[in-house]
């Protein structure tokens, strides 16, 4: 039996494959087992995975809500676009959840032969970091080659503008932070040039990054309307988690939304963070 991916290329249905996907929500192995013996009854040959993203989450959702939150990752991703800043300040806020102290350059920076936009700066440790976050709007699109041998050409300016006594920061490695996947030749190019290569699925995983300390976006929840998703973008808050560490009362002001509104959201954020067994 095969199924269909966005790009067209038809795959063999994997049932192990959906098991890592459903163990990735930190569900246990009796919950992943009940899930995949509904879906594989559902499935059928040349079903769209769009379409099977849907039933799996279905699924899910009939067992624990925060589980089928979670599980939507990678379309939650997509949600912090079109344009890609949203995404930029969702990579500072995963980096500084890990200790970093990572931010969104509010100016250009020199570098010896031109000023260059930079998505996210981080430093720990008096490591600084310059990363390109490569924001994709759909699953099939990809980083290139040639975005990476840009982005390559960015860093190595911005180093010769500090050592030529201009006003850039000394940047120690370079990162590309991407929702979508690299290419081979991305990969290769990387690995040759010690790029630190993160991406959904190849190159160090995003979704891993996510998942281990359970940094998911707000955009996971259901019902985010856009405005909302602005007004927490505006505030600097990209991270369940961020949210669940709010009084509803003081979220409620942060943002300008309703009591009642800010309870259900920090009660979505607590049980994607938490795992709240009554959700």
């Amino acid at each position: 039996m095969h199924v269909i991916k966005s790009t067209g290329e038809k795959v063999e249905f994997d049932k192990e494959k959906i098991r890592g996907t459903l163990r990735r929500t930190g569900a246990d192995e009796q919950l992943v087992e009940r899930v995949l013996e509904r879906v594989v009854k559902k499935v059928h040959n040349n079903m769209k995975t769009k379409q099977l993203f849907t039933m799996i989450r279905r699924e899910l959702r009939k067992e624990k809500r925060y589980l089928a939150d979670r599980y939507g990752l990678r379309t939650a991703l997509t949600k912090l676009g079109p344009a890609g800043f949203k995404f930029e300040k969702y990579v500072a806020s995963i980096l500084n959840a890990y200790q970093y102290d990572a931010s969104v350059p509010d100016q250009e920076l020199t570098g010896l032969c031109v000023n260059h936009e930079v998505d996210v700066i981080a430093a720990r440790d008096g490591h600084n970091i310059v990363i390109e976050a490569k924001f994709r709007n759909r699953f099939g699109d990809t980083v290139k080659l040639k975005d990476v041998m840009a982005t390559w050409s960015r860093f190595l300016d911005l180093c010769d503008g500090f050592e030529s006594g201009k006003t850039c920061p000394r940047f120690d490695e370079m990162w590309i932070v991407t929702n979508g996947k690299f290419t081979d030749r991305a990969l290769q190019f990387g690995l040759c040039k010690g790029i630190n290569l993160v991406g959904w699925g190849n190159g160090d995983s995003l979704a891993k990054l996510v998942d281990h300390a359970t940094l998911y976006p707000i955009t996971v929840l259901d019902g985010l309307k856009q405005w909302e998703l602005d007004r927490f973008s505006d505030r600097g808050l990209m991270l369940c988690q961020e949210v669940a560490n709010i009084e509803p009362k003081k979220l409620s002001g942060m943002v300008g939304l309703n009591r009642a509104r800010a309870q259900k959201i920090w009660e979505q954020c607590q049980a994607v963070v938490e795992g709240a067994v009554n959700q």
